[in-house]
């Protein structure tokens, strides 16, 4: 096996394979990494080494060329087109021009057997415990440098998917091929009455979209000497009202679900310290039409990780028993209102 395979073969030992097998018609981890590594050096040059892999929404390798250069390839699912992925490119390079640590997109959107492939350069980085009060400060301080960055560009980056169009059902498609939200509704009703709750307020709110990360979790971000480092995850790009994005992060800004012991979601007091840390970095506190959206939104982040958590626990109750409960007792905790 090469080192990819043996890190394919670790992810599908972690999860399963059926990611896998939508993308590259295979489960075999062999077959994966050939599949990657010939794409690579193709475009690329030859891979001497493989720095990561990891399956999620998409399929995420890290290698390094023998040119010394490392580089991320993700190949994304059927649910994204090539006008969006293209447009999200737009937005990595224009905020990378302005400093922010966004990795530079190395090739135009390409097929990659059945999914669509983006690469980028690795930028590196350590990664940090997302509950301490520093960890949160800046994620916090670095949202609201990428927002600001963004100002200026045009890219139709498609909006968050949890402001759902009308006539649409509550819940956009699963982020992740595991979840099946039809096969679990029974027993799930508590959450959609508050997932429609949200979503009722949600449809009120009349504010200006920005460009912002719809995924700031301290897993898709790296540190290095105190600062922020590399920001990944890039296809997580969308627009959003200021406020619904940060209170969507907020309801998720330390989960690291690659770490050794998965942490639970944030408690509402972290919470709302992110939100303070949050304002701090933006100079101006939110108004009372801005909170209104910002909790909205909140509530509807963390009723769809209840609602995700409850299809493992049907599903895959090896994945639901410990995340389920944190995200139930949070959203409980928070109930209808919490900012």
């Amino acid at each position: 096996m090469t080192a990819l395979a043996v890190l394919v073969q670790a992810a599908i030992d972690r999860w399963d394979a059926r990611l896998e097998a939508q993308l590259f018609g295979t489960e075999d981890p062999v077959e994966v990494a050939a599949g990657i590594e010939a794409f690579v050096r193709e475009h690329l040059g030859e891979p001497v080494d493989a720095l990561l892999y990891e399956a999620g929404v998409g399929a995420v390798a890290g290698l390094r060329l023998v040119d010394g250069r490392d580089v991320v390839v993700k190949v994304h699912r059927w649910n994204v087109s090539v006008e969006r992925l293209t447009a999200v490119q737009r937005v990595q390079a224009h905020v990378a021009a302005r400093g922010v640590p966004v990795p530079r997109p190395l090739l135009p959107v390409l097929p990659l057997e059945s999914g669509l492939a983006t690469v980028e350069e690795h930028l590196g980085g350590e990664r940090i415990d997302g509950r301490t009060p520093e960890a949160r400060r800046l994620m916090a301080e670095g949202l609201h440098a990428f927002l600001d960055a963004t100002r200026g560009v045009d890219a139709e980056v498609g909006r968050a998917l949890i402001l759902r169009p009308p006539g649409e059902p509550l819940w956009p498609e699963p982020h992740s091929v595991r979840f099946d939200f039809h096969a679990t509704a029974e027993g799930a009703e508590w959450i959609d009455e508050l997932g429609e709750h949200a979503r009722a307020r949600l449809d009120a709110v009349e504010l200006p979209d920005v460009i912002g990360h719809l995924d700031w979790r301290v897993q898709n971000l790296a540190f290095r000497d105190g600062a922020l480092a590399a920001i990944y995850d890039s296809d997580s790009i969308g627009k959003a009202p200021e406020p619904v994005l940060v209170g969507s992060t907020a309801g998720g800004f330390c989960i690291d679900w690659d770490a050794a012991v998965a942490d639970p979601p944030p408690n509402p007091d972290e919470m709302r310290a992110f939100v303070a840390d949050y304002e701090t970095a933006r100079g101006a506190s939110f108004d009372a039409a801005e909170r209104e959206a910002l909790d909205a939104a909140n509530l509807m982040m963390v009723a769809y990780g209840a609602r995700s958590q409850h299809s493992d626990l049907f599903l895959q109750p090896e994945f639901g028993n410990t995340s389920a409960i944190g995200w139930f007792r949070l959203l409980r905790q928070r109930g209808e209102r919490c900012f």
